[in-house]
């Protein structure tokens, strides 16, 4: 069965031009009680040096003035929100002023992985009436000073109506008036098509796939968006990559591996999106 997944970067190179920008190890490094953050302020571990590295990468990709990134994936589990979530950690350490936007409206993840309280509140209420003050619905994180959370909200009964408004423009420029970094945490695109509609406020799109369990065959979706330039400035992240494979041995030089990391086995599935994924 596992030939017709992807088992690691040298799958996804034959599969696609588009530039890999980072491989995510398992591991079992000790993270966050519930599996979703990884990345740490001084913690010098195998999970901070990849984000780092993947930050580093992006970078390169994102001129001055450029601050938005959408990530996604093509089905759930694969761990967008896992990799949304440690990016914009990752940058708010470089001491960035960082926010992430739960643009998943129709299954809000953010909330769980930042362990929020108030699940009403979030850029759904500002979609729906861009008279309300957008600065007030942003939430503070626990995790950095410098991290903050505009999760997702309410779930609305017309999501890719409220994504299609010039509201969500609006909405961005506030953001990047305010912020360094603007990270959109959104919707799996092979599933719904309201990550297409997201694409057209991004600088540079990150699409996750995951080792031993993106379908080959699924995953050629990226070639089609990049060739019809339906995500700007696409690049794509290997996440759960297994190291103990000997073929991975030549990646990292250091650290135990083992398979107890939550990189969106623990909280990736159960989508609200009327179709089951798990083939």
């Amino acid at each position: 069965l596992t030939k017709f997944k992807i088992e690691g970067r040298a799958d996804v190179e034959k599969l696609t031009s588009v530039p890999v920008v980072g491989d995510i190890p398992l591991t079992d490094e000790k993270n966050d009680k519930n599996g979703s953050i990884a990345v740490f302020e001084n913690k010098n571990n195998l999970m901070s040096e990849t984000f780092r590295n993947i930050r580093t990468n992006l970078q390169f990709m994102l001129d001055n003035d450029q601050k938005v990134i959408l990530v996604t994936s093509t089905v759930s589990g694969e761990g967008k929100s896992f990799v949304s979530s440690n990016l914009a950690i990752s940058l708010s350490l470089l001491g960035k002023k960082v926010v992430i936007v739960g643009l998943d409206i129709r299954k809000p993840g953010l909330n769980k992985v930042f362990q929020l309280s108030n699940k009403e509140k979030g850029i759904t209420q500002y979609l729906s009436n861009p008279e309300t003050d957008l600065m007030e619905l942003v939430q503070p994180s626990d995790v950095n000073k410098n991290l903050f959370i505009l999760p997702g909200g309410t779930v609305p009964p017309n999501p890719t109506e409220l994504l299609a408004r010039n509201g969500l423009d609006r909405a961005i420029e506030i953001l990047k008036k305010n912020f360094d970094y603007v990270i959109l945490d959104t919707a799996p695109i092979g599933m719904v098509t309201d990550t297409l509609l997201i694409g057209r406020i991004a600088d540079l799109s990150v699409y996750v796939c995951r080792a031993d369990y993106t379908h080959k065959a699924e995953y050629t979706l990226i070639n089609e968006l990049s060739f019809e330039k339906k995500l700007p400035n696409l690049c794509t992240v290997i996440n759960g990559v297994d190291l103990k494979k000997r073929k991975y041995g030549y990646y990292y030089g250091y650290g135990k591996y083992g398979k107890h990391y939550g990189y969106g086995k623990r909280y990736g599935y159960g989508y609200g999106y009327g179709q089951d994924t798990k083939r």
